[in-house]
């Protein structure tokens, strides 16, 4: 993220504890956070005066990697100020599986899970499953990976609103169709991305 923002750092890995602790001493100079926001130990953490959270601007160099996120005070009311967003980066997380050989035992136990997952998935989006279950998206794809077959089954004959968020081939697409727009702020772009994928014919 940094390289991709021209900045040269010289990052240290620690916890969270300990980080914020070495912040507080100025021993560190910031201290990033990757995890599915609100992280609790963030938000109990106490700025005073002297800390508060920086922006992170959405560049073409990192678009490959992140999408643009926001940070409010609903998500930190200790470090965002209430009518305020910060702007930031967000990376996706993966549910993987060994692709077992099909119709072998284990494969059919992989597929049996995708099935009964897939199927109630609506229900982890639901109080008082964390709000995060709403942003994951079943149709996402990955760059150079393939997709277990039983769960390219599922999603070719169950397309619906747990498989309708926007994707990065989406986002790409989108914005192609937009260059003019090359030197819009791209998190703008990103929003409207949201409206424009809610008008795109879909399989049923």
């Amino acid at each position: 993220m940094f390289k991709g923002l021209g900045l040269d750092i010289e990052a240290v890995n620690i916890d969270q504890a300990a980080a914020l602790d070495h912040l507080k001493q100025g021993e560190l100079s910031a201290v990033v956070s990757v995890a599915a926001k609100p992280v609790a130990f963030v938000a109990g953490f106490d700025p005073g005066e002297r800390f508060h959270v920086l922006p992170v601007p959405f560049v073409d160099a990192l678009a490959d990697k992140y999408f643009p996120a926001t940070l409010t005070s609903k998500d930190y009311p200790k470090l965002v100020q209430e009518g305020v967003t910060v702007g930031t980066l967000a990376v996706g997380t993966v549910l993987g599986a060994y692709n077992w050989p099909l119709k072998t035992e284990r494969y059919n136990r992989i597929a049996r899970f995708v099935d009964a997952f897939f199927s109630k998935f609506e229900e982890f989006q639901k109080p008082p499953r964390h709000a995060k279950w709403r942003e994951v998206n079943l149709a996402a794809g990955l760059a150079n990976w393939k997709r277990f077959p039983a769960a390219q089954e599922w999603l070719d004959t169950h397309r619906g609103p747990a498989t309708a968020a926007a994707t990065r081939d989406d986002f790409e697409r989108f914005l192609n169709e937009r260059r003019s727009a090359a030197n819009t702020d791209r998190t703008h772009l990103f929003q409207e991305l949201l409206k424009w994928q809610g008008a795109q014919p879909r399989t049923q």
